[in-house]
């Protein structure tokens, strides 16, 4: 919305009241003797709750309904909403769009119950089809009739389409008319000469009286010299001859309005012209149109007024910003910085021991903020941005903008106690901003202050309850507390979340893992299910429902959800081992399984759970010559894990044994051993800022991905030769159970 400029309002002002002035003096006639001189309720005696209990003529509204007035207005409004309507029906390709040309209809049908006039709208929508959306000129209209009419071609396929809605237009105006004269039962109004001396009065004092009213009423807007209550009688004096002075009249208007209308002939790709014309000069009328076409994202045509508007008016910060501001939107950032430093240039020079806030409108800052931005995306230049930022702070202390932008610059900078100053400052200038207190949260998480960072988003969702943002972290970081009484209110928060965002995926998979958490395996299943059915790629609600598949006895359940997800991320290792091991287990496809893990040491030869398992393999292959070395190359990348150790003892004891017992070093199902191996969304939520989202990023990492290669491979049976094999598996039993218990404390200790 443009700035309200003082001076222009008193001109304004000052022309309405010159121009009405002589009408205080004037008498009361017609209408004006009942609703004014006779109203009782305009008396000095009447009470004034009295005029909200009556009508405009003074009648209690209890016993009368006033329309007067009322039918104008209806039928303008719905005139509008058909016009409006009409717009939306050119589709893609130029298809046509019939709802709103059906919508169309009926309010012109509405219009036209309002008040007759409003079927006029069909015209009014058949130029604008015409000439507007399809942008055909005169010349090209006869040109192609005439070519049709002589053989010679055929109506373009566009053209029919406009055809048809010209044809459906016309249609449903001929049944409204048709309906209108049933209501009139097939009889026109009947005028009298009181009501309208012209329309009973014969050829050619009619014509020249009707057309006359014309030059009148455009009279009547630019100069409200003669007013009258109601334009019957003789209000106006018939034009009886052609010598009739008042015929000139007549001819200037129609002269004035066919030079309008060749004008735009002239013109027709830049319809804009005939209205611009009036005041050509007029920056403001430049940037108007420039902005209706930014709000339809027609950058490109906006961009041409927007520069229009620095020509006309060089000195318009505004009209550089909008040119910046365009120019950003279509990528083209080398211009738009052009812009905004020409802008930036134009600010009134700080002037010593005076204000500068009183001298410069407060949207002219935003050309820092605007430029700072758009630098910003540059990491070289994160410096000048923020020096931006603090020029603008120092022009208007109170500019909280500003403070806002710097706190997101400043936490990309990782100067995350610099950015919770400017977060502070922005709140002290507006504490009911949920947006505000949101970002603070996201500034707490960064400095490692779970709790704090909890009574923000809670202090935000005060705010707004709807707070999208802040219901889905504050439940993430719930989650991730690992507190079990904090889980209702996850699981409560991620509902009115998803509630909100019914098609963000991120909701149920969250929800899934907070199932998982409480041990819900069929919850957890239906939420996994719901995040990949909205999001078919969802990487960590494929992973996770196969590992709750394969947790919970359903393996060959887990296989097609593994192989689609890696379908879509072949290069997902972990993905690669669970598949490998339900095969080696559960499908007996050592061969497959021996493909999954030689992948992985394609993409990663230092991957300690992919050679381990790779050496599973061979010996179950029986070759233990190759196990032996494989193991021994696994123990030089991980010296210190004693169960590689104990394992290449056991193989050399197999090797050395003369007794050879086939007997698997691994039980079954625990090849890889990626049990309770569980990863949070490893998507990524903006953080929101006023008035737009800020670009500071969040990743909810894997749970426990740091201790893969800690869990994978471990369990592993063993044979020892002077132990039973009842004695060995006790032992293993035992083993397993520490293990457990270890990597459940590992957990604990890391925040998990």
């Amino acid at each position: 919305m443009a700035d309200i400029n003082l001076k222009e309002v008193t001109l304004i002002v000052g022309v309405v009241a010159v121009c009405y002035w002589n009408s205080l003096f004037c008498g009361f006639v017609f209408d004006d003797v009942s609703a004014i001189l006779d109203n009782k309720d305009l008396h000095p005696s009447t009470p004034l709750k009295t005029l909200f209990q009556n009508d405009f003529w003074g009648t209690p509204m209890s016993e009368v309904t006033g329309v007067v007035g009322r039918a104008e207005l209806l039928s303008s409004i719905f005139f509008l909403a058909a016009f409006l309507s009409y717009t939306k029906s050119k589709g893609p390709d130029n298809s046509i769009a019939w709802t709103p040309i059906a919508l169309t209809v009926f309010l012109v049908a509405v219009a036209t119950l309002c008040k007759e006039q409003g079927i006029t709208v069909v015209g009014i929508c058949c130029v604008y089809e015409v000439f507007i959306a399809q942008g055909y000129t005169l010349p090209l209209l006869c040109t192609t009739a005439g070519q049709f009419l002589r053989g010679k071609g055929s109506i373009p396929f566009s053209m029919l389409q406009t055809l048809i809605k010209l044809i459906v237009l016309m249609f449903s105006t001929l049944l409204l008319v048709v309906i209108r004269v049933q209501v009139i039962q097939s009889q026109l109004p009947v005028f009298t000469r009181f009501d309208n001396p012209a329309a009973v009065s014969p050829t050619p004092t009619r014509q020249l009286t009707f057309n006359y009213l014309l030059p009148v009423n455009a009279w009547l807007l630019l100069n409200p010299s003669e007013l009258c209550c109601d334009w019957t009688m003789g209000t106006i004096p018939l034009i009886e001859s052609f010598l009739d002075v008042r015929n000139l009249a007549t001819f200037i208007f129609f002269c004035f309005l066919g030079a309008l209308g060749v004008f735009s002939l002239r013109y027709p790709s830049n319809s804009s012209k005939t209205v611009l014309m009036v005041n050509k000069n007029n920056a403001k009328l430049w940037n108007n149109v420039g902005h209706a076409l930014e709000n339809e994202k027609n950058f490109e045509r906006a961009l041409k007024y927007f520069l229009q508007a620095t020509h006309v008016q060089p000195d318009d910060i505004g009209a550089h910003m909008n040119v910046g501001r365009t120019y950003k939107n279509l990528n083209r950032t080398k211009e738009a910085e052009e812009s905004y430093m020409t802008a930036k240039s134009l600010m009134p020079q700080i002037i010593p021991g005076k204000k500068y806030a009183a001298r410069i409108a407060p949207n002219h800052l935003n050309v820092y903020i605007n430029l700072a931005n758009l630098i910003r995306a540059n990491e070289s230049r994160l410096e000048e941005a923020d020096q931006l930022y603090r020029q603008a702070i120092s022009m208007r202390p109170d500019f909280k903008q500003a403070y806002i932008s710097r706190g997101e610059l400043l936490l990309k900078m990782n100067k995350p106690v610099k950015a919770k100053e400017a977060y502070l400052k922005a709140l002290e200038l507006d504490r009911n901003n949920a947006d505000l207190w949101y970002n603070l949260a996201i500034v707490h998480i960064e400095l490692k202050e779970p709790n704090d960072a909890l009574k923000n988003f809670n202090h935000a969702l005060e705010l707004n309850p709807k707070h999208k943002l802040a219901l889905f972290n504050s439940a993430i970081l719930m989650q991730e507390s690992g507190e079990v009484r904090l889980r209702p209110e996850a699981r409560k928060r991620l509902l009115s979340y998803i509630n909100e965002e019914p098609q963000d995926a991120n909701g149920y998979f969250n929800l899934g893992m907070l199932a998982m958490d409480d041990k819900k395996d069929s919850e957890a299943e239906m939420w996994m299910k719901k995040a990949i059915k909205l999001q078919a790629d969802f990487r960590s609600a494929l992973f996770n429902l196969a590992l709750l598949y394969s947790q919970t006895a359903k393996e060959l359940m887990a296989l097609p959800v593994l192989e689609e997800l890696l379908k879509y991320y072949p290069d997902h290792i972990k993905g690669l081992i669970l598949k490998g091991d339900i095969l080696m287990n559960q499908k007996k496809d050592i061969y497959g399984a021996k493909k999954c893990f030689e992948k992985i040491l394609e993409m990663d030869p230092s991957n300690v759970q992919g050679k381990h398992n790779l050496c599973v393999v061979y010996f179950e292959e029986k070759d233990l010559l190759k196990a032996e070395r494989c193991l021994v190359e696994t123990l030089a990348l991980a010296p210190h894990e004693e169960y590689i150790q104990r394992h290449l003892s056991i193989v050399r004891d197999k090797i050395s044994s003369s007794s050879f017992v086939e007997q698997p070093i691994f039980p079954a199902g625990k090849t890889s051993g990626v049990e309770g191996d569980k990863i949070p969304t490893e998507n990524v939520k903006e953080i929101k800022s006023e008035p737009r989202p800020t670009q500071i990023i969040k990743t909810n990492d894997n749970k426990s991905q740091s201790k893969a290669s800690k869990q994978l491979g471990k369990n592993i049976d063993k044979e020892i030769p002077h132990k039973t094999t009842k004695e060995i598996k006790e032992i293993e039993k035992k083993r397993v159970a520490a293990l457990k218990r270890l990597e459940e404390i590992e957990r604990i200790l890391n925040g998990e």
